[in-house]
C-alpha cells in the first residue's frame, strides 16, 4: 500500500499518507504506530519504489478522492529516521 487516506489529522485537516517504505520497515518498533509491529528493523538508506509508480499511486489516489468529494488538505510522507 503505497497511498492511504485520506484520513483526519487534528494538524492537517484530511491528509493523504504516503508510505514509499514496504510494509513494516523501520527504524522504530512504536507501540502505537497505525501499521502494526515491526517486522524488519532497518536503518540503512534504499529505494524500495520507483519515483513513477509512487506518482501514479498518489494521482490515482486524489482522482479517486476528488471524484468522491473528498477533500485532501496535505500529502504526508512515511518516513524512518536514521539513528547515526
Amino acid at each position: 500500500m503505497l497511498t492511504f487516506g485520506p484520513v483526519p489529522s487534528r494538524r492537517l485537516g484530511r491528509s493523504l499518507g504516503v508510505n514509499n517504505i514496504p510494509p513494516k520497515i523501520c527504524t522504530y518498533s512504536c507501540v502505537y504506530c497505525q501499521l502494526g509491529n515491526t517486522l524488519k528493523m532497518r536503518a540503512n538508506r534504499s529505494e524500495f519504489f520507483k519515483p513513477e509508480l509512487i506518482f501514479e499511486e498518489v494521482k490515482n489516489k486524489t482522482n479517486r478522492a476528488s471524484l468522491l468529494g473528498e477533500a485532501i488538505d496535505y500529502l504526508s510522507f512515511v518516513l524512518t529516521v536514521n539513528p547515526h
